[in-house]
C-alpha cells in the first residue's frame, strides 16, 4: 500500500534550521534598535517599537516553524509505524 504523503525529513530539518537562523537575525536587528544609536539619523523616534514588533515576529515565526517541524515529524512517525505494522500481501 502507498500512501500519496511524501515528506522529506532533510528538507524538514533544513527548513528548521533557517527558522533558526531567521530568529537570529530578528533578534540581532530588534537588538540594534533597541539598545544602539546605528539608525538614529534615519529613524529617529519609534525605534523602540520597530525593536520589540521584530522581537515579536522573530518569536512568532520560531514558533510557527517549530510546530510544523513537530506535526511533520510526528506524521513521518506515524507512516513509519503504520507500514512497519502492515502485513505484506
Amino acid at each position: 500500500m502507498s500512501s500519496w504523503i511524501n515528506i522529506k525529513h532533510s528538507w524538514n530539518m533544513i527548513r528548521y534550521y533557517l527558522s533558526f537562523m531567521l530568529l537570529s537575525f530578528y533578534l540581532t536587528v530588534a537588538i540594534l534598535f533597541l539598545f544602539t544609536d546605528m539608525w538614529k539619523d534615519l529613524i529617529p523616534s519609534g525605534r523602540g517599537l520597530i525593536g520589540i514588533i521584530l522581537l515579536l515576529f522573530g518569536a512568532f515565526r520560531f514558533y510557527v516553524a517549530y510546530r510544523r517541524y513537530q506535526i511533520k515529524k510526528a506524521r513521518i512517525q506515524a507512516i513509519k509505524s503504520f507500514k512497519k505494522d502492515t502485513p505484506v500481501e
